[in-house]
C-alpha cells in the first residue's frame, strides 16, 4: 500500500500534511482468538493494556 497524504488544518490555522488511513478495506474472514495467542494471565492482561485500545 502506498502512504496517501492528507492536508488539513492544524490547530494556529497552518495547512499541515498528514498521513491518511492505512488499512484495508474489508471484514476479517475469521473470528480472531485472542485468547489462545497467550500463555498465562500476565500476558493476556499486558496486552489488553497496551495492545487493544
Amino acid at each position: 500500500m502506498s502512504q496517501q497524504l492528507e492536508e488539513k488544518v492544524s490547530f494556529d490555522g497552518s495547512k499541515v500534511k498528514v498521513l491518511g488511513a492505512d488499512y484495508e478495506v474489508g471484514k476479517p474472514e475469521k473470528k480472531f482468538d485472542w485468547r489462545a495467542e497467550f500463555r498465562n494471565r500476565d500476558e493476556m492482561l499486558a496486552y489488553l493494556k497496551v495492545g487493544v485500545r
